[in-house]
């Protein structure tokens, strides 16, 4: 934050977003804006949305992946154990200062979501509650993407893991799931395509952010799922990597192998 690169970054992303939502308003319009529709403003807001979701999904990996295996890389996660710092308030540090850029892209961005008020395609809450979920959604990937930097111990597997997750909840369990439902529906009678087809997009970033875009389109509530599944894998990852960061941590639990952090180190 204290070079050129991010206020180049934040205004070249804001300046792509406002020329794509430009785009497809003139599009939908085919340049009567006389003839604007709600319903047209509200696939610009859903398309807008989707993938802006998209674009800081896999982004998020590019700053996290190398949080904790970049010091070790550098020689500097030795002396950042000995602060007064508790492994866990690394971690979250580390979260939080990966996260912080892209959350500050989703922020500039929600003045563009103001055209959409323009044609009554959206109302506030709803924007809301997409903002509100795309934060999480980045918290997440940053989550995850640190708790692996941390485990992989070199920044290229970590790299690789953090992408594999993405690419999993993204594409893998969207592809999987919409496979499932489209079989199911050419054979109503078999529920277990069906209701497996619902358990992978309810693990999807994009389908939960269409759900809350359009209530129909999946189960009530569908949203918890996704917030539980990925809590539990958080917290357990978070463990391990408070174990790996300092192993003496958890000296009293009986059972586990007390390992020397200078294996780590």
């Amino acid at each position: 934050m204290r070079t050129l690169r991010a206020p180049v970054v934040v205004t070249g992303y804001f300046t792509a977003m406002a020329l794509l939502t430009f785009f497809l308003l003139y599009e939908n319009v085919q340049g009567q804006l006389s003839m604007f529709l709600p319903a047209r403003s509200e696939q610009v807001f859903v398309t807008l949305s989707l993938l802006q979701t998209v674009i800081v999904a896999f982004l998020t990996p590019a700053f996290a992946a190398g949080a904790i295996s970049g010091e070790r890389e550098r020689r500097t996660l030795a002396v950042l154990l000995t602060t007064p710092l508790s492994p866990a308030g690394i971690l979250i540090g580390k979260i939080l200062s990966s996260s912080a850029l892209l959350a500050l892209l989703l922020v500039v961005t929600l003045p563009l979501y103001s055209l959409v008020f323009l044609f009554g395609g959206a109302v506030p809450e709803e924007v809301m509650a997409v903002f509100a979920f795309q934060l999480f959604t980045v918290a997440l990937i940053a989550a995850l993407s640190v708790m692996w930097s941390t485990i992989s111990l070199r920044s290229g597997w970590s790299t690789i893991l953090s992408y594999t997750t993405v690419t999993w909840m993204v594409l893998i369990t969207g592809g999987l799931g919409y496979g499932l439902q489209w079989i199911a529906a050419r054979f109503p009678m078999d529920y277990f395509l069906s209701h497996w087809g619902k358990v992978l997009l309810s693990l999807n970033p994009l389908w939960i952010l269409a759900a809350i875009e359009n209530p129909g389109l999946a189960e009530r509530n569908g949203w918890l799922r996704f917030v539980g599944v990925y809590t539990a894998m958080c917290g357990i990852l978070f463990l391990v990597s408070v174990w790996r960061l300092r192993p003496q941590s958890f000296r009293l639990v009986p059972g586990i192998v007390r390992t020397d952090e200078r294996n780590y180190q």
